[in-house]
């Protein structure tokens, strides 16, 4: 924490300080990534990103590839808008069939 009020304490005034940090620690809790196993090697980040909207709205989906083989590894993370939208679905997709 003292190392970020020595890197802004020069850009920004001590009572802008720490108003900055509350916003900072405020939209990082804002949003929620969970992770995805058992994914086909098919699946793309539209289809996983139109699997979960049905739990709420989803900001981003991502597949990891295999660079050298250029497919999916089996594996992603879906981030949602809302941290409970985020639980929701990952209680109700807890070992459902794969998404293809």
């Amino acid at each position: 924490m003292a190392a970020l009020r020595e890197i802004f304490g020069a850009l920004i005034s001590p009572l802008k300080q720490h108003a900055f940090l509350s916003q900072f620690i405020l939209l990082r809790r804002m949003t929620s990534k969970i992770f995805v196993k058992g994914l086909a090697f098919s699946t793309t980040e539209e289809k996983l990103a139109e699997v979960f909207s049905q739990y709420g709205k989803v900001l981003k989906a991502d597949i990891v590839l295999n660079k050298a083989k250029n497919r999916s590894k089996g594996f992603g993370y879906v981030t949602f808008a809302k941290e409970e939208e985020a639980r929701k679905a990952q209680i109700d997709m807890n070992r459902k069939a794969r998404i293809y």
